[in-house]
């Protein structure tokens, strides 16, 4: 049991991290954007930014989901998880009380 909590933390400090990471290439993203729209004199940097900002935000959020799926099968076995979404229990709950 322990094992699979442990891997289960691994893989959702994993997806933290890169999460964080893909916000700070977000944040490079907007700041080139900004500065390519404000009319700055260092266009090309600007453009860098952008460039650079862009495909961090994208790598890192992909590879967080990877991070993601690999904590979920051994949190599903850890705790028992029903094989039904939790969305679609609630949507035939809430058909059936109409």
């Amino acid at each position: 049991m322990s094992e699979f909590q442990n891997n289960t933390q691994r893989g959702l400090v994993a997806c933290s991290l890169w999460m964080h990471i893909g916000y700070i290439g977000a944040v490079a993203l907007a700041a080139g954007l900004l500065q390519l729209f404000d009319g700055e004199r260092k266009w090309l940097w600007a453009l860098a930014l952008v460039l650079f900002g862009g495909v961090l935000a994208a790598a890192s959020w992909c590879r967080s989901l990877i991070a993601l799926e690999y904590a979920e099968p051994a949190s599903a076995v850890a705790t028992d998880a029903p094989s039904e979404s939790t969305s679609h229990a609630f949507s035939r709950q809430t058909a059936q009380a109409r």
